[in-house]
């Protein structure tokens, strides 16, 4: 496990993994802060999630980092499919387990976003959800997504990234708290089609960057 990847787990095994998992799980709390602090719409995180509920029975679905669970919140009780959640963080697997209760198609494990043990081409909705920026290798990590995914199938996330503006650069600061390398929201677009992935919505506010690809179909 590479040093990012310890300080990560044990910054989110503390308190903010409870104060991340707290305010992201209300979003009207999530919009006011992430405005205040970051000068970003935090909406788009909760429009993408509703393509849990979308999907067809048999689907598969991995989301890493799954953080406390916040992917499970358009899932249903009748839904027939496979959702794989995976953290690096053991409190956070933790939290994810307490908030899939009763969620019978949910598995949350501890492990690695950037070297799953998911076989190649089985999974029709790769969730990445305000993780990449975490991560030592984001570009790897998106590789490892686009290697999941089936023929058609969907990639959706989020990431912290870097850019021009004051407040940006004050706040993203790579290599230190809880960031990576992570990169600008023009690096996400060319890791995503270096992957083999199209972009169908890159959308960029303040420092968020909302992501929506797809696997092609053969």
């Amino acid at each position: 496990m590479s040093a990012l990847h310890q300080a990560n787990r044990r910054l989110f095994d503390g308190p903010s993994g409870s104060v991340y998992s707290f305010y992201i799980e209300r979003p009207c709390l999530a919009r006011v802060g992430a405005a205040t602090i970051w000068g970003g719409d935090v909406r788009p995180t909760y429009e993408l999630l509703r393509a849990v509920g979308e999907l067809p029975d048999g689907s598969t679905v991995v989301d890493a980092p799954c953080g406390g669970g916040i992917g499970f919140r358009s899932l249903s009780h009748g839904q027939r499919l496979r959702y794989l959640a995976v953290d690096i963080s053991p409190a956070q697997v933790e939290r994810a387990r307490r908030k899939a209760h009763g969620l019978d198609q949910v598995e949350v494990i501890v492990g690695d976003a950037e070297k799953l043990e998911v076989p190649d081409e089985s999974v029709d909705l790769f969730i990445s959800m305000w993780g990449l920026h975490c991560l030592p290798h984001p570009d790897k990590a998106v590789r490892e997504a686009a290697r999941c995914l089936r023929p058609g199938g969907r990639l959706i996330g989020a990431m912290i990234c870097t850019g021009n503006g004051i407040r940006q650069r004050l706040l993203v600061r790579p290599g230190t708290g809880v960031f990576g390398p992570t990169g600008s929201s023009a690096d996400l677009a060319g890791w995503l089609t270096q992957a083999g992935l199209t972009a169908h919505q890159l959308e960029v506010s303040g420092p968020f960057a909302y992501f929506d690809a797809r696997r092609p179909s053969v």
